[in-house]
């Protein structure tokens, strides 16, 4: 079996962060993405078995939801990467990373650690202002 560019570019963007034990963030998630959709982010949620994940790709923003063996993997919210228009983050308790959509709803998610929080605004902020991530 080959290797997508997605599953290839979401396990690279994913790797990048400090991971807890979730098979589903590194099983599930991919079958979500288009097979030839470049992934540029990700930020995995608060650590459980079912966490969300914040996945930024070439061509859109999507938060996501790693599902139980009964039910499958979905996304929650999904914006084209046209219409995103922040990020933000403040660190603290239980504070949100929160992704402002120009014409809707922010996204938000609690972030499981703040240094790939952190990381993740930074990267993501300068992705939205110059087109590319930073060197």
């Amino acid at each position: 079996m080959t290797t997508s560019r997605a599953e290839m570019t979401y396990a690279t963007a994913l790797n990048r962060n400090e991971l807890f034990e979730s098979p589903g963030l590194r099983r599930d998630i991919p079958s979500l993405l288009d097979p030839k959709e470049e992934v540029l982010l990700v930020l995995p949620g608060v650590a459980g078995d079912f966490p969300d994940v914040m996945i930024a790709s070439a061509t859109r923003f999507l938060l996501a939801s790693v599902a139980g063996p009964l039910k499958r993997s979905k996304i929650k919210r999904e914006i084209p990467a046209a219409k995103v228009s922040g990020v933000e983050y403040r660190p603290g308790l239980l504070t949100r990373v929160r992704v402002s959509h120009a014409t809707g709803r922010d996204i938000a998610m609690v972030p499981n650690r703040r240094a790939d929080a952190e990381r993740f605004a930074r990267e993501f902020d300068h992705l939205i202002r110059t087109g590319s991530l930073p060197a």
